[in-house]
């Protein structure tokens, strides 16, 4: 073809990074992450011509990038943001939005803190709580903690891992059966099959700290576990690929979780609509 060949890394069984039900291991509990990469490194190095890669790379033109200006709005309010092995999905971008709507984002464990920071209001990800169910059902200051927040009209926001530790408990894949934070009514439990995976379009049917009712939101579903969620749905989620339509998550006072995956950068009004209502709970 006349196309000059640069190298090629060839299977290797030694070249692989632990995984589980929902993919890879997260950074903060793989500990011999680093010296796969390294592994991987070193594979490269042998195999491939990176200097011709690296000449070729110099010869490619500049890209004009116009990136959009965003005003950053003022502090107006402190977000506490669930970090740690339990709790880790997060889209970055979707982080600097909430600090661009006036957020000052203030990190937190559900395993290993006691209680909660001094914040306005929280947003708990997802993650792998079924894997620390046991440790997270141990914490019970901080479940505490986070029950108080919320029985008082905090804003919390949380989705799948998240949403799994705001309910009354949760089942492992063993079936053992965990306390978790009881902010939100239902329960959830792990299974062997995988639930969804896939985007979905997420419409509230009421008033949440996202929006109004009627706001449509798009993201998607990752779990291998069933909610039992208890009183009205405040989403009706509606699957991309199927059309096939359904009401799903929990809400109570100013607490909203569901299995939904958002990225704040693809629904700005939704984060400026958050910080707001945590802003009002400052005041």
């Amino acid at each position: 073809a006349g196309i000059r060949v640069l190298g090629a890394l060839r299977r290797d069984d030694s070249l692989k990074m632990p995984e589980r039900h929902l993919g890879l291991v997260p950074v903060a509990e793989n500990e011999g992450e680093r010296q796969a990469i390294e592994a991987m490194g070193t594979a490269v190095a042998k195999s491939l011509d990176i200097e011709a890669i690296l000449h070729l790379a110099c010869l490619a033109p500049e890209l004009e990038v116009v990136m959009p200006e965003r005003k950053m709005q003022p502090r107006s309010c402190r977000i506490g943001i669930a970090r740690d092995e339990a709790f880790s999905f997060y889209y970055t971008a979707s982080l600097a939005i909430l600090a661009h709507c006036g957020a000052e984002l203030v990190p937190f464990s559900p395993l290993h803190d006691a209680e909660l920071p001094a914040v306005d209001g929280l947003f708990i990800g997802g993650g792998f709580p079924e894997m620390f169910a046991a440790k997270l059902e141990a914490n019970e200051t901080m479940r505490r903690s986070i029950r108080e927040a919320a029985e008082k009209g905090m804003p919390i926001y949380a989705e799948c891992g998240g949403y799994m530790y705001l309910l009354q408990s949760l089942k492992d894949f063993a079936g053992r059966e965990y306390a978790m934070c009881g902010a939100l009514p239902g329960r959830a439990a792990m299974t062997e099959k995988l639930q969804m995976v896939g985007y979905v379009e997420a419409e509230l049917i009421e008033d949440t700290v996202l929006g109004k009712a009627g706001t449509k939101l798009r993201g998607h579903e990752f779990h291998f576990s069933q909610d039992e969620a208890e009183g009205e749905s405040p989403f009706r989620f509606k699957k991309l690929r199927t059309g096939e339509c359904y009401e799903t998550g929990a809400s109570r006072k100013n607490v909203l979780g569901s299995y939904l995956h958002l990225h704040f950068a693809g629904c700005p009004e939704a984060a400026a609509h958050f910080v707001e209502a945590c802003s009002a709970w400052a005041r």
